[in-house]
């Protein structure tokens, strides 16, 4: 596939078929990788491969931004005193992210050309992702690609703004000629393990800990992901199961319309106002049965 086609193609996906990556994929992809350029022609960028579906799981529930239910996860980390030691502390900060992000940028567009989709993420919950996954401290995970098959359905794509290009001078906008380009979430098996309230608790602690780092949008959107979790539970629940499939279904507007999104926390809002006011309201008295002149 031209290369033009796969950057037209490429989009991020959040919904995944359950079917497993091969292992010529999976080498393929680490591959592409692998070419990206690394500041300092040094080696400093570490790539972890997770496929072991325990592994996946817990990886899930301690980042909160990773929203796919995909069977794969590559992270891409860079070695912080290599990356020091050869760039100086803006190649540690600085270049070695660039790095990442050509890396996984690589790996996108390969996985469009192999029939796969990927999905970015960044976690703040360095210290969660070394624990679980035995990255060393000196070892930064900066970018985790969610790799798998596309869901027949896909999430709804984002819609990026308009570039605004200057040439010549910042400020000196410049519109390019248009040329032609070519050609013009399964839910995941239940398994014995943590149970929906610890997952749920852990969610909200590790989005404590990312909201500290992330845009301040974020916080909403960790909110009421926290509250489809812990919606999992009250199927027998008539509104509430109602509820749980609006936010499913609206949750991911904050990626593409932030504006949108806030007037459909408002509606949302009212309905659960006026639930909690039915709900609250004193029951209805009983009725009481007709009584005759002569007290019958």
């Amino acid at each position: 596939m031209d290369v033009l086609e796969s950057i037209r193609k490429r989009r991020f996906h959040r919904s995944f078929t359950g079917e497993p990556v091969d292992e010529e994929s999976l080498a393929r992809l680490v591959w592409a990788a692998g070419r990206a350029p690394m500041g300092g022609a040094e080696l400093v960028r570490r790539i972890l491969v997770v496929t072991d579906p325990d592994l996946m799981r817990t990886v899930r529930q301690v980042t909160p931004s990773f929203l796919a239910n995909s069977p794969v996860v590559i992270v891409i980390c860079t070695d912080l005193g290599r990356a020091e030691a050869s760039m100086g502390v803006q190649g540690r900060d600085t270049l070695s992210l660039v790095d990442a992000g050509a890396a996984a940028e690589n790996m996108a567009l390969a996985a469009v050309a192999l029939g796969l989709a990927t999905c970015f993420v960044r976690c703040a919950n360095d210290v969660a992702l070394q624990e679980v996954l035995g990255i060393p401290q000196n070892v930064r995970p900066d970018i985790l690609v969610a790799v798998g098959h596309p869901a027949p359905t896909p999430s709804a794509p984002v819609k990026n703004p308009p570039a605004i290009i200057y040439r010549n001078g910042f400020g000196k906008v410049w519109n390019p000629p248009s040329l032609p380009l070519p050609g013009a979430r399964a839910p995941e098996a239940a398994k014995a393990g943590a149970s929906e309230l610890f997952v749920s608790i852990l969610y909200l602690v590790a989005s404590a800990r990312d909201c500290l780092d992330e845009p301040l949008i974020y916080g909403p959107f960790r909110m009421i992901e926290g509250v489809s979790r812990m919606l999992e539970g009250a199927r027998d629940d008539r509104f509430l199961s109602r509820m749980k499939a609006e936010i499913d279904g609206q949750k991911y507007n904050v990626m593409a319309d932030r504006g949108s999104f806030a007037r459909w926390l408002d509606d949302l809002l009212r309905e659960f106002a006026a639930e909690a006011k039915r709900r609250n309201a004193p029951a209805p008295a009983p009725a009481v049965a007709a009584v005759d002149g002569r007290g019958r």
